[in-house]
């Protein structure tokens, strides 16, 4: 059953635990339902976002896992009801699919009401009506018709029905904040950078697989299929495969001295000492080796820490300009943005993390508005201080984790991802990425460029397009062709325009609430 493309944030975090107190709810929302950014605060709700019926069916067979809330329910648009809301008996056999799944679910039509549903709410609702419409409906019981004994036969979980309608309400009220807005939402980021770093440094990684390296005079093809236990203390392979891999070097260097030397007592380290053999290479100290029997180490032990410090310098240089080379690979050398080949592999490699994460990955695609009249007038000096100009600005406003990157002359494409999810879980909403986009749009408006004098001010602009995984597709190519159709469709609007995907207007249209 494919449920790759549902999307989830966590409110509070109550789990299963907690549920069981009628604290927790697990929200499956079905279609454009128009509810996202009012459920998204409400503390011990998990937010789940599907595009239609037959997703919603295996979301909800499919918790994220043991701390998802147990009591779940389903609200569900007109626009994504099966049989396009005219068939009764499609309704029907959905209603009754989710019923086999989770006896207890509710089931919310957003709209008019329709007998065919526990309840009904607006598309307009205030976060306390949605949970009190979720909170108040009654879980209709599948009703089966056994012809053998012509009676009605009612399924034996009516009793825990009957039971978690007669439990008390609980209203959800945010939870004390302990620590400010501010620390949240710093430690939001950090652990939104921390993963991103990891996707970060396996892209990086990837560049250097297969590649030769070499120190002096050893040449050795990396091959990253090779175990682990196939590398022996009498070679450098355990060198060459991490920085192949793009790992620090350092320990499978010290593995390698340490087997060679006889002693588990070696160490590196990069703080200054005053005992140790110093660690260098082309006029740079890396650091120090030490042993712990500072006898040994005056002594007979003098000339083995030399030797192998100095190969440890090698490779320690090797690995700098071999990182020097991974970056330079990546990087626009005009702008120090991403390049196209980084954006292309972080891109798959993010859309692959948010498809498991079940989590939403928007691109803003975009382009400066007459980009070679400004070059053809003034330049190409004036059109590199655009561009550099453009990526300084654009970094200014996004978010830590996210990606500016470069895939043309004028042309740019940022990443905006969060692999732990927004900075205000369960409280205030996230800062929309429309309005980051918007801000920055201002920035390029009101910015002077000395190489263009007056002129650019108020005039230079950028037209652009966002979309959303997974709304508006399912892999990195069909996002960035869609991104780059709506910024067509802004050129064609007059410019200075950012036209938003069907996905990315749900994801980052402007909570009014908070103006």
């Amino acid at each position: 059953m494919p449920i790759d493309e549902g999307h989830v944030e966590q409110g509070s975090g109550l789990g299963r635990g907690g549920s069981a107190s009628g604290a927790g709810w697990r929200v499956i929302l079905v279609g454009r339902t128009g509810l996202d950014q009012v459920l998204r605060r409400v503390a011990g709700v998990e937010l789940i976002r599907t595009r239609d019926s037959f997703d919603a069916i295996g979301e909800l067979s499919d918790p994220i896992d043991d701390a998802s809330p147990a009591r779940a329910a389903v609200l569900v648009s007109p626009d994504a009801e099966p049989g396009g809301g005219k068939n009764n008996d499609e309704l029907g056999k959905f209603v009754d699919a989710l019923r086999m799944v989770d006896a207890s679910v509710k089931v919310i039509r957003v709209g008019e009401e329709h007998p065919m549903y526990d309840g009904a709410v607006g598309a307009q609702a205030l976060a306390a009506e949605v949970m009190a419409a979720i909170e108040g409906a009654v879980a209709i019981p599948r009703v089966e018709v056994v012809a053998v004994k012509t009676e009605v036969v009612v399924e034996p979980f009516v009793e825990t029905v009957v039971k978690q309608v007669a439990e008390p309400v609980v209203e959800p009220v945010a939870q004390e904040r302990i620590e400010s807005v501010d620390a949240r939402r710093a430690a939001s980021d950090e652990a939104n950078v921390r993963e991103v770093m990891k996707l970060h440094q396996r892209v990086m990684g990837d560049v250097g697989a297969g590649m030769d390296v070499d120190c002096g005079g050893r040449v050795g093809r990396v091959d990253v299929g090779v175990g682990a236990g196939h590398v022996g203390h009498g070679t450098d392979e355990a060198v060459i495969r991490a920085m192949g891999e793009g790992r620090p070097v350092v320990e499978a260097a010290m593995g390698l001295i340490a087997a060679r030397a006889g002693r588990d007592d070696l160490s590196f380290t990069t703080q200054a000492v005053d005992t140790g053999v110093g660690v260098h290479a082309g006029g740079r100290v890396f650091g120090a080796l030490q042993c712990g029997d500072s006898a040994w180490a005056r002594g007979v032990g003098a000339r083995v820490l030399n030797e192998h410090a100095a190969w440890l310098g090698s490779w320690l240089r090797l690995e700098e300009q071999q990182r020097a080379l991974r970056l330079a690979a990546f990087t626009d050398e005009l702008t120090g943005a991403w390049n196209r080949r980084y954006f292309s592999r972080f891109l798959d490699a993010a859309i692959e993390q948010a498809r498991g994460a079940r989590r939403t990955l928007t691109l803003l695609y975009f382009d400066i508005d007459n980009f070679k009249g400004y070059n053809d007038r003034h330049g190409h000096a004036a059109g590199d201080e655009i561009l550099v100009e453009t990526v300084r600005l654009l970094e200014s406003v996004i978010r830590p984790g996210d990606k500016v990157c470069r895939i043309g002359g004028d042309e740019f494409v940022v990443i905006f991802y969060e692999p732990k999810g927004p900075r205000d879980l369960g409280s205030s909403p996230p800062e929309s990425i429309y309005s980051l986009a918007t801000r920055f749009q201002r920035q390029i408006c009101e910015h002077r460029f000395p190489k263009l004098g007056d002129e650019a001010s108020g005039t230079l602009t950028v037209s652009g397009g966002l979309a959303s995984y997974p709304w508006d597709g399912s892999d990195g190519e069909s996002l960035l062709a869609l991104a780059d159709e709506l910024a067509m469709k802004s050129k064609r609007q007059g410019k200075n325009v950012i036209t938003l995907g069907q996905g990315a207007e749900g994801v980052c249209r402007l909570d009014r609430e908070s103006d």
